[in-house]
């Protein structure tokens, strides 16, 4: 079949802070927290260890490196009178943590996010992808409910048995055949469960243009109950700001790819609208949000990520603490109680930004045709 190539500026703009996670933490002796300026700074360690050793502290700082599990970096170099002009020369960035509010006594984790080789953040057009994917299985699953009966059945039967499984391969097998009912009809091959079959190699998304570290923020993560309570951990993510407006390229190849344009931003909307109604809305001081509201990335949530609520409905909400249980979840978290409250997870994972609090990763996806 010939390929005829549909290509998009997809717009995204950013409203709660955005995390795409690089899978690295920055330990408390790899940065410097200045409490005063409110500010976070990344320091080049090699050329930070090189002036160390030609001040001729070099045992001093490899014995804190091995031995001084209590003291951060900031605190160690302030014992060891480093003077100041020191620091500027070794900083790599330097971020804001200026809503942080901290637990006294409690390690500060920070997260960093994706970059590319020169240090720029960027959004991996992958996560981009991975969302469109959701929001187009949970149209399908919508649309049409007896396509996916039997793979239902499978996952109901599989939550409700009382086996131990492992969590990093619990349900797999079932999310891969609903993925093949969707996505899996090009008919390359007689087996269809082989990725060449896969219509959604036909959508095509860049890696986002390139951002500047001007564009990010520290953000605390915070934890929000059904009945408004928080509490705030001491975890700092680096996040791309809101009102940051991050443009990819989506190329749709109409010879391989059964979607379209349209029938995303319809499945988009769709996500969007069951999201509010079944989840986020029963949190207090949530807005109903707009129909082309997207949630990336980290702090996004499960419900952001997967579709059971398509599949079950209200059911989900009985249903959701089962898998908690059976992948290991902490009893403590009490996810027993999601079915009285309503809503599973009970928790809404927040933020807090120039004094406004935030979902994470709630942008607005728009597209724009060049070709």
């Amino acid at each position: 079949m010939k390929s005829v190539l549909k290509v998009y500026d997809v717009v995204l703009t950013v409203h709660g802070p955005l995390f795409i996670g690089s899978g690295q933490d920055i330990k408390k002796k790899e940065y410097i927290y200045d409490k005063r300026r409110r500010k976070i700074m990344i320091p080049k360690l090699e050329k930070m260890y090189s002036d160390l050793c030609k001040m001729g502290k070099q045992r001093e700082y490899e014995r804190y490196m091995l031995t001084d599990n209590r003291t951060g970096l900031g605190e160690w170099l302030e014992q060891q009178r480093v003077p100041e002009s020191y620091l500027k020369a070794w900083k790599a960035y330097e971020l804001d943590c200026g809503d942080y509010v901290g637990e006294r006594g409690k390690t500060l984790e920070v997260r960093s996010c994706v970059k590319d080789a020169y240090g720029n953040p960027y959004i991996p057009g992958s996560s981009l992808k991975g969302m469109i994917r959701t929001c187009l299985l949970a149209y399908d699953i919508r649309k049409n409910p007896e396509k996916y009966k039997s793979e239902k059945q499978s996952i109901r039967a599989s939550i409700l048995k009382n086996e131990k499984v492992r969590r990093n391969s619990y349900l797999i097998k079932e999310e891969k055949a609903i993925e093949e009912v969707a996505f899996h009809k090009l008919g390359r091959t007689e087996k269809r469960y082989e990725m060449v079959n896969d219509y959604m190699s036909g959508v095509i998304i860049s890696d986002s243009a390139p951002l500047s570290v001007d564009d990010l923020v520290l953000c605390q993560k915070v934890e929000e109950h059904t009945d408004g309570v928080e509490k705030r951990l001491n975890l700092l993510r680096e996040c791309v700001k809101p009102d940051t407006v991050v443009h990819f390229q989506m190329t749709l190849d109409m010879g391989i790819c059964k979607t379209s344009a349209e029938e995303i931003l319809k499945a988009i909307a769709e996500f969007s609208n069951d999201y509010y109604q079944l989840f986020s809305g029963k949190f207090p001081h949530v807005d109903r949000p707009a129909e082309n509201v997207v949630w990336l990335g980290g702090g996004a949530g499960y419900v952001s990520k997967t579709v059971v609520y398509a599949l079950f409905g209200k059911e989900g909400v009985q249903l959701i603490p089962q898998i908690y249980r059976k992948t290991g979840v902490p009893e403590n978290h009490k996810h027993d109680q999601d079915a009285k409250k309503g809503v599973s997870p009970h928790i809404l994972k927040l933020t807090q930004y120039q004094g406004k609090r935030y979902q994470f990763g709630e942008c607005t996806f728009e597209l724009k045709e060049i070709i």
